[in-house]
């Protein structure tokens, strides 16, 4: 693997290197902090051998060569960004460093490259500049329709990825094209429901009947379509109600960065709640144009910021947690 750095930060640098010598350590593991963005962080021990594998997976699919360029613009404190750095070492790809910022295609790129992983926030940054990338995989987040369509107008090979940090990076990626299609887990990976959630095995990763809260549907060719998670479902008077299934109508009517969560109610056991950063006049009628009527939101609460996680995601329940201390709307 050859290292060419295109920034000017010393502690990014130093980051990156302190990794590759950490991977070069007698020690057969890696610790890593989960991202929190569902639950509380946690520390958990990912095995290199697991973390090779993983590599190899993605560059199988991808059809990764060889000498390959490969561009790292998330932090190499995230798992996205220790696995770029380490599909680079194991694939003996060329690892192009620049700044981890909104904008990593902006300025110090010149040269064509043929692989990198982005959050969405960068890829609608870098909508420009997206022609000077081959092959593209996009997480650690949702994709929004409009970025969905601009990506796909693009002549770029994307793709939208499936995983977490325990399956050490994704394990199922999907095209992302004018047809939307499902998920198509990788190489070595078998998945089933087990209690309405995806259960996933990937032996290769070290990864035997991983039980999360994602619901999915599943295809007969083995191929799904995510639906939400089952720890932010909510029952409103027996209504069961999935929150990014509702956040993805209301992508054309709220500019702000947003989420909906559900919260206890005397009458219906659970709410659902809309949270905004920022100030809003919606009126209960507009939600009408968007949503059915027992997806309308029964409170809008207006918070400053949102909370985020280190790789860019809203920590909805970080956001959570102030909420008694915001400015709440009744619909």
């Amino acid at each position: 693997m050859n290292i060419e750095f295109c920034t000017n930060n010393n502690q990014f640098k130093e980051q990156v290197l302190s990794f590759i010598k950490e991977w070069n350590n007698e020690l057969d593991f890696i610790e890593i902090k989960t991202s929190g963005s569902t639950g509380k962080p946690k520390t958990i021990k990912l095995q290199k051998k697991h973390m090779i594998a993983s590599a190899r997976m993605t560059g199988k699919f991808l059809e990764l060569e060889k000498g390959n360029s490969a561009l790292l613009c998330l932090s190499p404190n995230t798992v996205a960004g220790k696995m770029m750095i380490v599909r680079s070492i194991v694939l003996e790809l060329n690892l192009i460093v620049v700044d981890v910022n909104s904008t990593p295609l902006a300025k110090n790129i010149s040269q064509p490259i043929d692989f990198a992983a982005m959050v969405p926030i960068q890829v609608q940054n870098s909508l420009k500049h997206l022609n000077q990338i081959k092959k593209l995989i996009v997480g650690g987040g949702t994709i929004s329709n409009q970025l969905w369509k601009s990506i796909s107008g693009q002549n770029i090979t994307a793709y939208q990825t499936f995983g977490m940090t325990e399956t050490i990076s994704h394990i199922a990626m999907r095209e992302i094209s004018s047809t939307p299609i499902n998920y198509l887990p990788l190489e070595g990976v078998s998945i089933e429901i087990i209690e309405d959630c995806l259960s996933i095995s990937a032996p290769a990763l070290g990864v035997e009947n991983l039980k999360t809260n994602d619901i999915i549907e599943l295809a007969k060719d083995g191929s799904f379509l995510w639906l939400g998670r089952k720890d932010f479902v909510v029952n409103s008077g027996g209504i069961k109600l999935h929150p990014e299934l509702i956040e993805s109508k209301l992508e054309n009517l709220i500019s702000s960065p947003f989420f909906t969560f559900g919260i206890t109610d005397e009458k219906l056991g659970e709410k659902l709640i809309l949270c905004i950063e920022g100030k809003v006049s919606l009126e209960k009628k507009i939600f009408l144009d968007y949503l059915d009527k027992f997806e309308i939101p029964k409170e809008i609460y207006c918070f400053d910021s949102v909370d985020r996680t280190d790789s860019g995601k809203i920590n909805r329940i970080g956001t959570i947690e102030r909420i008694n201390n915001v400015e709440r709307k009744v619909l």
